[in-house]
């Protein structure tokens, strides 16, 4: 059987804020806080370090070899001695 009840006994059922929050509103604002840190600290410095260090491999190494599928060069042959008589 279904009994209706006064709107107030359905609020006064409702969960309350931790004791040291004063509303929802504040709990809310401090959970955005902490995504919007992480996204910055992890992600926003995360994807910065990964391209400097990018940019750091590209300046040493170049973005492409040089030559791909080239003639071998010849093998360095030191050069024959020269005889002083």
């Amino acid at each position: 059987m279904l009994t209706y009840r006064k709107a107030s006994a359905r609020q006064n059922a409702a969960e309350k804020p931790p004791f040291f929050l004063p509303s929802w509103t504040t709990m809310y604002a401090i959970n955005t806080f902490i995504v919007v840190w992480v996204l910055v600290i992890r992600f926003g410095f995360g994807g910065w370090a990964s391209v400097t260090n990018f940019v750091s491999q590209v300046d040493t190494f170049g973005l492409f070899a040089k030559c791909y599928q080239c003639a071998k060069p010849p093998p360095l042959v030191a050069p024959a001695p020269v005889h002083h008589h």
